[in-house]
């Protein structure tokens, strides 16, 4: 690993601040915890399945680190480490990222060495941030299609396309082709799309950046 584990009192002091509101203890969590979880994370979503880009892993770590904090009341220090909580967290989040085709999937030749992915930490629960409501990712998962599929078609078009391009997004001049629409106005009808999708999830109640 790249830095050893803290010690346990390391982690109570990190876990008291939390319970305390001390927003410092985060950038001290980030820098003891946030380089190894971002190189395991990096095996397993990027180089070994080819889902995530690496700057992808590095948003996912500040989603996870934020909503770490927003879960911090919850934290129960004897059931697992906070490095374990955290990685916990973050794991979920790149796994929701996954699914909701946030990021796009591109094919990657690379394969890690096992020694990453069998040091990942265990986590004790499937979504340690909202433990007992394992029905959320999923109803964020329809309630965002429901959404997609709501949007005028040629938006929907445009958004289905990037889901699946290999590049960030799917070609403008080749959408424009299959559209039949000016290159110009893809990237506006893709603007309103997602303008559209992260209004209608918010209202819906999803904490959508």
């Amino acid at each position: 690993m790249a830095e050893p584990k803290p010690p346990d009192e390391e982690n109570t002091r990190l876990a008291m601040a939390l319970l305390d509101d001390d927003e410092s203890a985060l950038e001290e969590i980030l820098r003891l915890y946030g380089p190894d979880i971002t190189k395991l994370l990096h095996a397993k979503f990027t180089l070994h399945r080819g889902v995530l880009t690496y700057e992808d892993i590095e948003d996912v770590v500040v989603i996870a680190l934020r909503r770490l904090w927003d879960a911090r009341k919850s934290y129960d220090d004897t059931k697992q480490s906070l490095r374990v909580w955290f990685y916990c967290i973050a794991e979920n989040v790149a796994k929701d990222q996954k699914k909701l085709g946030w990021y796009k999937a591109s094919k990657l030749e690379r394969h890690p060495g096992k020694d990453w992915l069998e040091e990942s930490p265990k986590c004790a629960a499937r979504e340690p941030v909202e433990a007992g409501d394992e029905k959320e990712a999923s109803k964020e998962l329809r309630d965002l299609r429901t959404v997609v599929n709501n949007l005028p078609d040629v938006q929907r078009r445009i958004v289905l396309a990037d889901s699946v391009a290999r590049e960030d997004v799917a070609s403008s001049t080749d959408l424009a082709a299959d559209l039949d629409i000016p290159v110009a106005n893809v990237k506006v009808y893709r603007q309103r799309a997602m303008a559209t999708i992260r209004r209608e999830m918010r209202r819906l109640g999803h904490n959508i950046p």
